[in-house]
């Protein structure tokens, strides 16, 4: 039984990723049975290094996890499609343009970012200087060329 917002929605997460909880441990490079645990309540306080993790592989935040109103399967429509073909070229052109080296993960998180910045107003000409900011926040230094 899931008790908590926490489990509720990590285990959301998991399902409509399609993954499995052991696979989600691999990826994000936890001790096995790490997620499970939180899931299952047996790990009442995770740590905020865990959390973030587990929110950086899923591709949420953490607050997103704590979230009551977290919806989860969004689906998306043709403005929501328009956008996404504005965005990726100006994300494209940004990583090239700071010659940054981009793991999925983080390009599904700016893409995600850029999304839910730009979707209100999706007629809004795409800036530049906002996807460098987000790919500059997400994209550790080490990545850095």
């Amino acid at each position: 039984m899931l008790d908590t917002i926490l489990q509720t929605n990590l285990y959301k997460f998991i399902r409509e990723r399609n993954i499995q909880i052991t696979e989600l441990e691999r990826k994000a490079s936890l001790k096995k049975n790490s997620v499970y645990n939180i899931i299952k309540g047996i790990s009442k306080k995770p740590s905020a290094e865990i959390l973030q993790t587990i929110a950086d592989t899923l591709g949420v935040s953490i607050k997103d996890l704590y979230d009551p109103n977290t919806k989860t399967n969004d689906y998306l429509n043709k403005d929501d499609y328009n956008l996404l073909e504005k965005i990726l070229p100006e994300i494209t052109k940004t990583i090239d343009k700071l010659n940054l080296v981009v793991s999925e993960i983080e390009f599904s998180q700016v893409l995600s970012e850029v999304f839910r910045y730009y979707r209100p107003v999706s007629d809004e000409l795409i800036d530049g200087k906002v996807i460098e900011w987000i790919l500059q926040k997400r994209v550790q230094e080490k990545y850095l060329l």
